[in-house]
């Protein structure tokens, strides 16, 4: 029967007799009818009807295709219509569509826009009505003048009059995760649809919004996902492996870079969103069903956007909710446990540079089988914000994703489309009061001084400011600014900045960005939002280990200064304050279990030219002498992965996994290849690294792997602390050097250093490997019940009173000292010269948290964070937090690169230790 209903429906909307849409607020179309008359590509949409596994998950506007006589579909140049099953294209043949498409049409433009890290092409692909698409260089002129409003000193009639004669732009980007594989072909559908459809509310589309779509961002994992699918189909009954290597360096965080804009495919979108002052970013992923616009999230919004896009997104999100209930989509819900709090995100870039940020989830099966999928509970329970939920079981295809793909963007475009002069005024509007933020809201502006001697990770950070498309000008003159008050303050202070200070002002249209990068953040443990979606903390200029002054007060802007086209960041390891220097033998070791945490840190390597060999736990496995081939070897985090884990790799049973470069994986194998990504390192692995550490190597490490090392007995006297309450989650906290003189704080000049933390790590040392079995620090210690008050000796009876001796007075950072009697043949004593040694231990708990999010802090107070432990010959760098993350630690990148450069200079005379051993 819901069948029957559901083509009785379409027949009438075929007919243009019945509406489905409510009227738009500016008098757009009221339904979806089919154009009349319009003739449809009948074996292109038998298909779609075939590959649609219910037709509850389609839409009168995506169950037909209109036909064509000079304009190719998908099929036509593929062979294969959007969303077929078993087949993927190549992004190759994705742009060659386009580019077919472009060439057949007038109202499609193809652009390329930059390229990957391994060269492949980005592109992006604009559809309108001929007539906007030949006003396009014109249109951009004035939205750049409504973006920034400084241009023409415009006030806001006439704004309206420009508002009045542009066209807005929707940018719509797929792909960016590569196992997530039903975009491009969903978009280039929706291209022809565009192009070719003469339904009434796709005219008005046409006429009132310039489509732009970048079909795949990531390129390189993009093709090494269909290769990694058409070997599955090959192999059928087999197990194929995960993804690795989505992209160059970076898989699933490359949807975190909107901060650090490290990689290629950031910076290429951003330039294209700003550079067409676009008004909407619209990212394409896939993960829950069937779709979940997760923009309006359930908070804590980002605190630094302007308020009218929180509307926006309500708006934009319960329409597109309205509309597609109305159709008989089931499964389309908003909110959801997206908290909106991190500007990381791809789409975000759109929400700090005054336009409007979307994302859809829909549901994909990592390819283009149809499978049977069984949700889990939460995702079928009705909510209230999910009245009409998926089903609990479902047969589901790329088609079906590709339906409510296409469906959400026409919906959401159309709403668009009627309601485009408001959003332009919206854009004018967020552009003018970025403008206004010093007087609005504030601050004034930043300041990086002149006489800060990070000045190599200072051009770094400025040169991000600069590709977030900010202003950062320099001071011809000394400034002197009135500082903010402090509760502890009895009379105003000023600051004097000398001349050739940075200044980022924040009368500028992209003052936002700005103001979050530098910022500080904090995240209540009592938000209601207990789960935060990524990172709570990321003040950048704490992170660089850079001064950033927030200056409030307005007089800063009369100052001369001058807008600066570019920032030179020096090269080499010059960009972190470093002298250039000889550099050991390195290699760069991975695991297969995940390649992406690692790729920070290869990343990283690579701009500072610094060179390495790239080898596999295999690899180590199998080697002989590391230590003839290498001084030093990096061991990245991988992401939460046990030493077992590392040790045992994936599970033998089953057919070998395979990642080689082969005729029908072309695309594989170049950055690392295996014939079977499934052994681990190895009892023999685990041999080797020692070998190569006892023998005078120098092995670091970091979260995980720093776990590793521990349990496999390599950092003699390093523990993990143990934690019950604590919770961090991606934040900035506060450390101290302990030992200035050891090499790896070198080239460091302050006493405190700012540390990303994922989730809290600390270590605890020891004199002893088997941990400490001394005495307690003296302010921990409790008295046993007995006579007298609670700073009194017990005595027992019948013996006269004996003054108990003092306990130690030992630092949480430190190891206890160990007595006459615990030395005395014990095995398990640490000699002195082989002892740990702690570079840098993290605050007391008050001072602790720098920004975001800390509770029950005082279980790490105090600890080490980093530690240089000895074994054998060699040395084992130890860190509790990771020191490469995202590029935006570039602060602690020292602490690597020092170790590095002095691998052989780390055998250090101990620390003068507050308490000494006693003989």
């Amino acid at each position: 029967m819901h069948m029957s209903i559901r083509v009785s429906m379409s027949a009438l909307l075929a007919l243009g007799t019945l509406g489905t849409h409510a009227a738009t607020a500016t008098g757009g179309p009221t339904d979806y009818a089919r154009a009349p008359g319009q003739p449809i590509d009948q074996v292109y949409t038998a298909q779609i009807l075939k590959f649609t596994t219910d037709p509850s998950f389609n839409s009168p506007l995506t169950d037909y295709l209109p036909a064509s006589a000079s304009v190719p579909t998908p099929e036509k140049v593929l062979g294969h219509i959007s969303g077929a099953p078993n087949y993927l294209p190549y992004s190759a043949d994705v742009y060659r569509y386009f580019r077919a498409l472009a060439a057949a049409s007038p109202r499609v433009k193809v652009f390329s826009i930059g390229k990957s890290e391994e060269g492949r092409e980005m592109i992006a692909v604009a559809i309108a009505d001929e007539s906007v698409l030949a006003d396009i260089d014109a249109n951009k002129a004035r939205l750049a003048k409504l973006g920034d409003p400084r241009s023409i000193k415009m006030d806001d009639a006439t704004a309206d009059q420009l508002i009045a004669q542009s066209t807005p732009v929707y940018y719509i980007t797929g792909t960016i995760h590569s196992t997530e594989t039903g975009s491009p072909t969903a978009l280039m559908e929706l291209a022809y649809r565009l192009a070719v459809d003469d339904a009434p509310y796709i005219q008005h589309i046409r006429s009132h919004v310039i489509t732009l779509i970048t079909p795949i961002v990531e390129v390189d994992g993009r093709d090494r996902m269909v290769d990694l699918y058409n070997w599955h189909l090959a192999h059928p009954g087999q197990s194929y492996p995960p993804l690795l290597y989505w992209g160059h360096y970076v898989a699933h965080d490359n949807n975190r870079d909107a901060m650090g804009m490290t990689l290629n495919l950031t910076r290429n979108v951003a330039d294209t969103f700003v550079g067409w002052h676009a008004q909407v970013l619209h990212d394409l992923h896939e993960s829950v069903p069937f779709l979940y616009d997760n923009t309006v999230g359930d908070g804590p919004y980002n605190a630094w956007i302007d308020p009218i896009l929180t509307g926006e997104w309500q708006q934009l999100g319960w329409d597109n909710v309205q509309q597609m209930t109305t159709l008989g989509m089931p499964g389309v819900f908003t909110h959801g446990d997206f908290d909106t709090w991190s500007p990381g995100y791809l789409m975000f870039i759109a929400a700090m540079h005054n336009g409007i940020s979307r994302l859809y989830e829909t549901f994909g099966n990592d390819g283009a089988d149809t499978v049977q999928r069984i949700l889990e509970p939460a995702e079928y329970q009705r909510t209230w914000y999910k009245p009409n939920p998926p089903l609990p079981t479902v047969l589901w295809s790329q088609r079906n994703n590709n339906n409510y793909q296409q469906t959400g963007l026409l919906t959401a475009l159309n709403y668009f489309s009627g309601n485009g002069q408001q959003f332009l005024k919206n854009f004018y509007l967020k552009s003018k009061r970025s403008i206004e933020k010093p007087q609005q809201a504030g601050p004034a502006a930043y300041v990086f001084p002149a006489d800060d001697k990070r000045s190599g990770s200072r051009a770094q950070l400025l040169r991000i400011l600069q590709l977030q498309h900010a202003e950062v000008s320099r001071s011809s003159a000394p400034i002197t600014v009135t500082l903010p008050k402090q509760d502890d303050d009895k009379k105003t202070k000023t600051r004097t900045f000398a001349a050739g200070s940075y200044v980022v002002r924040m009368d500028q249209p992209y003052s936002r960005i700005v103001d979050t990068l530098l910022d500080r953040q904090y995240w209540s443990p009592k938000d209601p939002q207990q789960h935060p979606y990524d990172d709570t903390g990321w003040s950048m200029g704490d992170l660089f280990d850079v001064e950033v002054v927030r200056v409030t007060d307005n007089a800063i802007l009369k100052t001369p200064m001058i807008v600066l086209e570019s920032i030179t960041v020096p090269q080499g390891l010059a960009a972190l304050d470093m002298p250039r220097a000889k550099l050991p033998r390195i290699a760069m070791m991975h695991t297969w279990l995940g390649t992406q945490t690692e790729g920070w840190w290869r990343m990283a390597l690579d701009k500072l030219q610094v060179p390495y060999d790239y080898i596999s736990t295999q690899d180590v496995a199998k080697a002989g002498n590391l230590r003839a081939k290498y001084d030093v070897i990096l061991f990245g985090p991988i992401g939460g992965t046990s030493t077992q884990q590392i040790v045992d790799g994936l599970p033998m049973w089953g057919n070998p996994m395979p990642w080689k470069t082969t005729a029908l994986t072309p695309n594989l194998g170049h950055i690392d290849s295996t014939d079977d990504i499934r052994p681990g390192l190895g009892a023999s692995g685990v041999a080797s690294l020692k070998r190569f550490v006892q023998t005078g190597g120098l092995l670091i490490t970091a979260e995980d792997t720093a776990s590793f090392a521990i349990d496999v007995g390599m950092a003699p006297g390093v523990f993990i602390t143990p934690s019950s309450k604590l919770k961090v989650v991606g934040s900035v906290l506060q450390a101290k050097f302990v030992d200035r003189r050891s090499p790896i704080a070198a080239t460091y000049t302050r006493d405190e250093l700012a540390l990303y933390s994922a989730a809290g790590q600390s270590f605890t040392v020891s004199n002893q490997i088997t941990g400490d079995h001394g005495l307690p620090n003296a302010k921990d210690f409790q008295r046993p019940t007995g006579r007298g008050g609670p700073h009194d000796t017990d005595t027992p009876e019948g013996r006269a009173s004996i003054e108990a001796p003092a306990l130690p007075d030992v630092k949480p950072w430190q190891a206890l000292p160990l007595n006459a009697e615990q030395m005395r043949n014990n095995p398990w004593a640490i000699p002195v010269g082989q002892r740990p040694q702690v570079i840098l231990r993290y605050a007391d708990a008050k001072n602790l948290l720098i920004s975001g999010l800390l509770d029950s802090g005082d279980e790490m107070a105090e600890r080490a964070a980093v530690v240089d432990a000895r074994y054998g010959k060699g040395h084992v760098l130890l860190f509790a937090s990771n020191p490469i993350w995202r590029g935006e630690t570039i602060g602690s990148y020292p602490l690597v690169f020092n170790a590095i450069v002095n691998f052989d200079k780390l055998d250090m005379p101990p620390a003068k230790a507050t308490v000494k051993d006693s003989p």
